[in-house]
């Protein structure tokens, strides 16, 4: 099999309050941060695993070391709500360019896991369609992978622009 791992984005932490781990990560001098409270009421067609669940968060971001660190607060009851009550704070997921599209990815997920995506958010209308893949068995982790633009994934040579 060939990796679906083309490019490495993001860390995703899991925390009880955004605020005060950006102060704690500020510490010890990363930053600078951008908070941003996600409310899905916005996004008119937003599911949440297939469903018009509400998701509210509020989520922070910094780009450093040539990634971007990713902070959630979960403020609904959500799959990160019930995430963060069974485990506590901590690292939850990885963000990755993969090398085929969106579909080709989660039905790859599913023949090899047996399993659908621990969480998969969309809307159409905005074209904004991510999922996070279960392999906490197979790697200790989430997989974050995501379709933003409608056409599917990106491609493995993809470069982020400078100065993001």
């Amino acid at each position: 099999m060939n990796t679906q791992f083309a490019k490495f984005l993001q860390i995703g932490i899991i925390v009880e309050n955004v605020e005060e781990a950006v102060k704690q990560y500020e510490k010890y001098g990363v930053g600078p941060w951008r908070i941003s409270p996600l409310d899905s009421a916005e996004f008119p067609d937003f599911t949440m695993n297939g469903k018009k669940d509400r998701l509210q968060t509020v989520m922070a971001f910094c780009n450093i070391w040539g990634f971007e660190l990713e902070l959630i607060q979960p403020v609904s009851e959500s799959p990160y709500k019930t995430w963060l009550e069974e485990h506590g704070p901590g690292m939850h997921h990885i963000a990755l360019i993969t090398r085929d599209e969106f579909g080709k990815v989660i039905a790859e997920h599913k023949d090899l896991t047996g399993r659908d995506p621990w969480l998969w958010c969309k809307d159409p209308v905005i074209g904004m369609e991510f999922a996070y893949l279960d392999l906490h068995k197979e790697l200790g982790l989430y997989l974050e992978v995501y379709n933003e633009e409608k056409k599917g994934g990106l491609d493995a040579d993809f470069k982020l622009p400078e100065n993001e």
